[in-house]
């Protein structure tokens, strides 16, 4: 982590690690006082009242500073190669400092130049469906093609496979965090090996939270209003009627940004809060284009070149002719192609390997 103006912002670490100090109180310190370093040394209380803080975040305030330095606050943000944005710096988004209640700092780990590229936030349930997984894989896959950066939250679920399909098809996608982004609290943990993927493939992980903050539950809504600033919409695939997809895409409404979403299986609990968006107005998805179109990107952004499988032997060509984007199960291949089942397996892990086909379950199996 560079040290860049290090005298400047550690004051901006330090109150965003004060309990209770949000972007309201920082106006209200950036109003009142020359710089945050002397708004840190003020010893008067009745000034600090006057700008309306509340008593709570005075006494919060007061009793931080006693125990904690500034600048080892901040050293310790180098120890896991953290970096520090604030609304002072050149490199902040511009598209955050539009949205109603904009994060005073923020915290990076990885290429804090994508953060200005076109982007879309994908979103949806931890219990997803078979439907689900496939239809997020697709149109990240589409969307990445296209030239878009994918946003999630690296939640379990649809956030997960969006990321991972980004990654996999060598598009850039960055997570933002409700959590502090050090190794210790990235959350949730089964995706800590993901963060990582992430950060090593030119991507980023973002969060207004200091580092060894928790996974609370009051401050993943405002992670989501995050995720909806940075994009240009928010697409929603899967989600039940009350969830944390439906406060990002409400996000994204009120930010003035444009909200897509999947039609789904009626009967489903997983597609309810989708259905209900498009009954509201958002835009219906069923494809990529849908999306560009809306976004006008469609002949603005460079398209990655498309992968082509050509088979390679004559049972390569016999079990890809036969596959589709339905799932199809191996004892049913190896009737339709009258090969054996050890055989068609041989040649569909090769071909996995390959990444053109996906076992999405049970051996049932995809062309990708």
């Amino acid at each position: 982590m560079q040290n860049k103006n290090k005298n400047e912002i550690i004051y901006w670490h330090a109150f965003n690690s004060i309990d209770g100090f949000g972007p309201q109180a920082f106006k209200k310190l950036l109003a009142g006082f020359a710089n945050l370093e002397e708004a840190w040394k003020s010893t008067d209380s009745d000034r600090l009242e006057q700008l309306g803080l509340t008593k709570k975040q005075i006494d919060n305030f007061f009793q931080f500073r006693q125990s904690h330095s500034p600048d080892l606050l901040f050293d310790e943000l180098a120890k896991e190669n953290i970096e520090i944005l604030t609304t002072k710096d050149e490199a902040y988004p511009p598209q955050l400092k539009e949205i109603a209640s904009t994060p005073p700092v923020l915290y990076l780990r990885g290429d804090k130049s994508i953060l200005s590229n076109k982007s879309i936030a994908i979103v949806g349930s931890r219990k997803f469906t078979e439907y689900g997984q496939r239809v997020t894989e697709n149109l990240t896959r589409d969307l990445v093609r296209a030239g878009l950066t994918i946003v999630s939250g690296l939640a379990l679920g649809i956030d997960g496979i969006a990321h991972r399909a980004a990654l996999d098809a060598g598009g850039i996608t960055a997570a933002v965090l409700g959590t502090g982004i050090d190794d210790a609290t990235i959350y949730p943990r089964e995706h800590f090996n993901l963060a990582r993927r992430i950060i090593e493939n030119s991507g980023s992980l973002l969060t207004e939270q200091p580092p060894q903050t928790p996974s609370l539950k009051q401050n993943f809504p405002a992670r989501n209003r995050i995720m909806a600033g940075l994009t240009l919409g928010t697409l929603v695939i899967e989600s039940a009627e009350s969830s944390g997809s439906l406060i990002t895409a409400n996000f994204a409404l009120e930010q003035n940004r444009e909200v897509f979403a999947v039609p789904g299986d009626i009967f489903s609990p997983q597609s309810t809060g989708a259905n209900l968006l498009i009954k509201k107005g958002a835009k219906l998805v069923t494809s990529a284009a849908d999306i560009l179109e809306e976004l006008s990107l469609s002949r603005t952004q460079p398209e990655l070149p498309l992968k082509i499988f050509e088979p390679k032997t004559d049972e390569e060509k016999i079990i890809w002719k036969n596959l589709s984007n339905d799932p199809l199960h191996i004892d049913k291949i190896s009737k339709m192609t009258r090969l054996d089942t050890a055989a068609v397996s041989s040649v569909l892990g090769m071909m996995e390997i390959e990444n053109v086909v996906k076992d999405v379950g049970g051996k049932n199996y995809i062309r990708l």
